[in-house]
């Protein structure tokens, strides 16, 4: 079982190049994949989905174990006919381990698997579904190849990101991966998105305080995933042009710039220098035509600049360097936090800090990612409405432009009674079917256990 995860705090800032820190949360047993394998006497793996099942649609695949031991551009090839995608995310794993040398498919004596897989997270709402499942899928078949030895949670999930970069054809990064694959219960996931991409301590969250997930029914469209490209090449347009007024400040003072003091991510520029030395010489827009022509590109090999597109260049260099420090603050206003006694005045202010960086958070993708969902701001004002009843902050997470919302609160009853009600007055409100998650559960690998 491998848990959906919760952008508390990262967003574009982390996830679309920029280096940041990354907070995620584990979701509870409603919102989890899971994936149950049964040994066969054959050399056959068989998938079932219940989910495909109950849509009504062709729900089994069975696939030979020797073909799964395919080259994997081949393979792709054939998890890409119609009907076979959706089983990619699963027996892919198969075929990642065999690759890697964990096991060897063409080994006469390695016997099938019925598979089953039913996935309980919502598609589309930014709590990495496939990412879960290729995670569950990972752990299990790991497990009943007695594979731990040697392996730890960072290597399962890159495991993963195979899986899903060079047979499903997706292109999530290693940070989709971490929580749903090391994920502790109750705790949030710290992953620097910069290489070697590392785990960092879990982020404990002080005692009674806890992160909900409200899926706000809001679907991000093709325009808003547009808005988000643009936003990140925009970004890396910024990027380019602080290293050359770094390379033109440093000719001033008689020195040479040989590397880039970021080190590539914007996450490693220090807030004040930024706004006293390079946002001021930022442009509000750049055509790419003209940043091509003067810089033919940005430092970044994924990002392609359209020549006719003006790209808001200081406001989404505004989101990622000033979201990375708020993401530095609000770990440590939480860090602080759970020092204090739970009943401490000092102990409220730093929460209140912490949350008002979610509402900060949640303002940037609209004013500077321009990434809004009028729907998403109607509820997190009903959040902040009720302050009082033990709510601290929240924020539109990860891709933006609708989705799930994050909110740091308080556990208990007076809580769960004031969400009840925010809900039903922000379904009243937008005519959309909200949908809550409270819980929080270790990752199948974290606990070390796998049900049999």
């Amino acid at each position: 079982r491998a848990p959906g995860r919760l952008d508390v705090m990262g967003g574009l800032a982390a996830s679309d190049g920029g280096g940041a820190m990354l907070c995620h949360a584990t979701l509870g047993d409603d919102c989890c994949a899971a994936v149950a394998i049964q040994p066969r006497v054959d050399r056959s793996v068989q998938v079932f989905s219940f989910d495909l099942f109950d849509e009504h649609k062709p729900c089994t695949l069975v696939i030979p174990l020797d073909a799964l031991a395919l080259p994997l551009d081949a393979l792709k090839r054939e998890f890409a006919e119609p009907g076979r995608a959706w089983a990619a995310g699963v027996v892919g794993a198969l075929s990642i381990l065999h690759d890697e040398h964990h096991i060897d498919l063409r080994d006469p004596s390695l016997r099938g698997f019925n598979v089953a897989i039913q996935n309980q997270i919502p598609q589309g709402a930014g709590l990495a579904a496939h990412a879960a499942i290729e995670v569950a899928s990972m752990t299990a078949f790991v497990d009943a190849q007695s594979l731990r030895d040697g392996l730890d949670a960072m290597a399962l999930a890159r495991l993963c990101r195979r899986v899903d970069c060079e047979l499903v054809g997706g292109s999530r990064g290693i940070d989709a991966f971490a929580a749903p694959a090391a994920g502790e219960e109750g705790d949030l996931t710290r992953l620097l998105t910069q290489p070697p991409f590392a785990l960092q301590p879990s982020l404990r969250l002080p005692e009674g305080v806890r992160v909900n997930a409200i899926d706000s029914g809001v679907r991000p469209s093709d325009a808003d995933r547009l808005t988000r490209k643009r936003a990140r090449a925009a970004a890396m347009i910024g990027h380019k042009l602080i290293l050359e007024k770094m390379r033109q400040l440093g000719s001033a003072a008689g020195r040479a710039l040989i590397a880039d003091p970021m080190n590539g991510f914007l996450a490693n520029l220090a807030l004040a220098d930024y706004k006293r030395f390079f946002r001021p010489f930022l442009p509000e827009s750049l055509k790419g035509g003209q940043f091509l022509l003067q810089h033919r590109a940005t430092l970044d090999k994924q990002t392609q600049i359209e020549p006719d597109v003006n790209y808001p260049v200081q406001q989404a260099t505004d989101h990622f360097v000033f979201d990375a420090n708020r993401i530095r603050e609000f770990i440590r206003y939480i860090e602080e936090a759970g020092e204090r006694s739970i009943r401490s005045p000092e102990r409220t202010l730093l929460l209140d800090k912490a949350g008002h960086l979610l509402y900060a958070s949640h303002m940037a993708y609209f004013k500077d990612a321009q990434l809004a969902s009028d729907d998403c701001d109607v509820l997190i004002e009903l959040i902040r409405q009720r302050e009082r009843a033990g709510f601290y902050g929240a924020r539109m997470t990860a891709a933006g432009s609708g989705g799930v919302v994050a909110v740091l609160c308080d556990a208990g009853e007076v809580v769960d009674a004031a969400l009840d009600e925010i809900l039903a007055q922000y379904a009243g409100k937008t005519g959309k079917v909200p949908r809550k998650f409270t819980g929080s559960v270790a990752s199948a690998w974290t606990a070390g256990t796998s049900i049999v």
